[in-house]
């Protein structure tokens, strides 16, 4: 089918529409062939000139400047069959960009609030018990240590919110430096239980690992999925139940393993599970301070487990407790 999409085509089409006409007019004339053509070729010259000239140079600059700000250097010939729709999506693109950016904009706003509380938060308890002691509390024994300890416990806080920031910083600065082995998960899941077994005794809460995948081996980045199980234990612990149990399961998937770190605590409200990822965001921001969580530990998880193209998942039943699950491709 022909198309009408350029100045060219354009012009040829209205001056073969006047040829005719002009043969019709020029029935009677003694020259009709020489006269239909001479005004064929001067209406196909003016055609040319005013489309050009008023139509296809104006919107020939509009598309250079599309192509330009797509970063193409060389411009095809003008098909304005194509221009609505290029012209279309570069508006479409340039309107997501603009949403990215302000949604960008009041995260980084929401970010730097969020840091600014966290860490005003213990440096004001450090400056109240500083000055009582200077104030003469240094030497009264009844208080003196009391406040000493509480000032290192806010000292210890800061010390962890700006580690796992630097954690989260490195992850997204170096992606690409993953090193990739195959491990032992159960092992793995192992030492994570003894290094968090205190932790789990004050509270009462018992550890349990349930392999049922045919393999005992996973490929990733052995220290990142540590923290993740870390991470994932740890918060398990915090919001859990006294009396209450973590149970890591490691279930078959073909070629991959599913990870599954599930807990009978307090659980999660749906409202919540959308922001659980975020940085700083907390479900309960009352127990977790009394518990001294930095609010960055999920946030670690995620950049971790993006670093393996996975991601993480989790469900959860508000009293019931939740169970957050990743993937991992089997080992050798």
């Amino acid at each position: 089918m022909f198309k009408i999409n350029t100045p060219l085509r354009l012009s040829v089409l209205l001056s073969i529409t006047i040829f005719f006409i002009s043969i019709l007019f020029s029935l009677f004339s003694h020259s009709i062939f020489f006269f239909s053509l001479l005004i064929s070729i001067f209406s196909f010259v003016i055609i040319f000139y005013l489309v050009k000239k008023f139509f296809y140079e104006k919107i020939r600059v509009i598309y250079k400047i599309i192509y330009k700000f797509k970063g193409t250097s060389s411009i095809k010939e003008l098909d304005i069959n194509v221009v609505e729709k290029e012209a279309e999506e570069w508006a479409e693109a340039k309107e997501e960009e603009l949403r990215e950016m302000k949604k960008d904009e009041s995260y980084r706003r929401e970010f730097i609030g969020n840091v600014s509380h966290e860490l005003k938060t213990p440096i004001f308890n450090i400056q109240g018990y500083v000055q009582t002691l200077l104030d003469g509390g240094l030497k009264d024994d009844t208080i003196n240590m009391k406040y000493l300890q509480r000032a290192d416990k806010s000292v210890e806080r800061m010390i962890n919110i700006v580690e796992d920031l630097e954690v989260i910083s490195r992850l997204e600065t170096e992606q690409s430096e993953l090193d990739i082995q195959s491990f032992n998960i159960n092992t793995l899941v192992n030492e994570v239980f003894e290094q968090l077994e205190i932790q789990a005794h004050e509270m009462d809460i018992s550890f349990e690992l349930n392999n049922q995948s045919n393999t005992n081996f996973a490929n990733g980045d052995r220290a990142k999925i540590q923290q993740v199980l870390i991470n994932l234990v740890t918060n398990s612990i915090k919001y859990g139940k006294k009396g209450g149990k973590t149970i890591i399961r490691i279930l078959d998937m073909d070629d991959n393993i599913l990870v599954e770190v599930a807990d009978n605590g307090i659980g999660i409200d749906q409202i919540s599970l959308s922001r659980l990822f975020e940085r700083f965001y907390r479900v309960d921001k009352n127990r977790s301070r009394e518990i001294g969580g930095t609010g960055l530990g999920l946030a670690i998880v995620k950049h971790i487990l993006e670093g393996h193209n996975q991601t993480i998942n989790v469900r959860s039943t508000k009293g019931e407790g939740s169970t957050f699950s990743f993937i991992l491709a089997k080992g050798k």
